[in-house]
């Protein structure tokens, strides 16, 4: 039997400058795709994998670094005979400048560089065939006419897009469909390029995309995983294994009802989980007579978090309609507004309804708080 642990996507030297994270936070976020690809070597080691494989996408060739660069060498340098193969994706294609025709690599590492398919043979009668995205921007059908020889066990290894799962809006990198790597004859394909761990199909799988090994922002919540195929004399075996230390995950808090910022603190305390990376979203009616500060209750609640943010999309519980029936200047004030608000739409409509609410604020002596 042959065992082959697969890994994609694991995005090393990933910026988070979208996530509104500090330098220091988003320097551990990418400590941590490192110890998670680390650990995935270690794990190859452990179990006695004949072969790893990468489906794509093991960094972002834009800000990749030296210092990166080496440690992907020597993690896979650690696993001295045993064959790694890596299938370059859309953020780490193989061109002239990539981190992959740089360096010299160990003696067990294949890189495919071409988007036609090459083979590199296995021990027990296994031949990966691998391909490369060649730029950021491959829109072609790598399997468009490929076809396996008759004979042994073949297993197919590329960054692609199933085209069913494309999201709307974003373009398909190496589209196919699973007609397609039917019709090659592989046995299996190992892929990369979605973020979620599947096996497809559920019920017979033929293709596996092991998902980021750790997640990467909030829209990643889940277990991750890595992939497990055995291969035995035409018999294909694949499992996903839970592998991820990392958790994203996001809570709502309904703040109705609370009379002190002090339970809005103790409900996000309750939350606290020292793995987990918080996005706690504040909803419901907030009380005039609380004063909930943003950055006092992230400051009184950060520590009980890996990394916490706090979304504040609560509505005022004031009584607008009876504040404008008052023959008072705060009165007046929300007549105006309220046919400034009526008057107008989208952001601008956004704009007149928060200069409401910070007028009403500062009519009430409270702390103007911009939401």
């Amino acid at each position: 039997m042959t065992t082959i642990l697969h890994t994609a996507d694991v995005h090393l030297d990933r910026a988070y400058s979208g996530a509104g994270m500090s330098p220091a936070i988003a320097s551990a976020r990418r400590q941590e795709l490192r110890d998670g690809f680390r650990r995935f070597i270690d794990l190859a080691l452990e179990i006695g994998a004949n072969a790893v494989t990468i489906g794509g996408d093991l960094y972002e060739h834009e800000r990749v670094t030296p210092d990166t660069a080496n440690f992907i060498r020597q993690q896979l340098e650690r696993l001295g005979d045993v064959p790694a193969l890596l299938a370059p994706g859309n953020h780490d294609p193989y061109v002239p400048d990539s981190v992959y025709h740089r360096l010299t690599w160990p003696p067990n590492v294949t890189i495919f560089r071409e988007r036609s398919f090459a083979p590199v043979e296995l021990a027990g009668g296994v031949t990966i065939w691998g391909a490369a995205h060649d730029a950021p921007d491959v829109r072609a059908n790598l399997l468009e006419g490929f076809r396996t020889p008759a004979g042994g066990d073949h297993v197919l290894l590329f960054h692609g897009s199933d085209t069913r799962s494309v999201p709307e809006g974003k373009p398909a990198h190496a589209p196919f469909r699973q007609e397609d790597l039917e019709a090659t004859g592989a046995g299996f394909a190992l892929l990369g390029h979605y973020h979620a761990p599947r096996l497809d199909p559920p019920e017979a799988p033929r293709y596996a995309y092991p998902g980021s090994p750790e997640p990467l922002d909030f829209a990643e919540e889940g277990e991750h995983c890595v992939a497990q195929l055995d291969v035995d004399a035409g018999a294909f075996s694949c499992s996903l294994l839970p592998f991820g230390r990392v958790r994203y995950q996001s809570f709502a808090t309904d703040v109705s009802g609370m009379e002190s910022s002090d339970e809005a603190r103790a409900a996000i305390v309750a939350l606290g989980d020292a793995s987990t990376i918080a996005r706690v979203v504040l909803k419901g009616d907030l009380s005039s007579d609380v004063d909930l500060s943003l950055q006092s209750l992230y400051d009184s609640c950060a520590e009980h978090f890996s990394y916490l943010d706090i979304v504040d999309r609560t509505q005022p519980a004031y009584r607008i309609d009876e504040i404008a029936e008052e023959s008072t200047t705060k009165g007046a004030f929300a007549r105006l507004m309220l046919e400034r608000v009526e008057s107008t739409a989208g952001d601008e409509r956004e704009i007149a309804e928060a200069a409401l609410l910070y007028g009403l604020q500062a009519f009430d002596r409270k702390e103007v708080q911009v939401r």
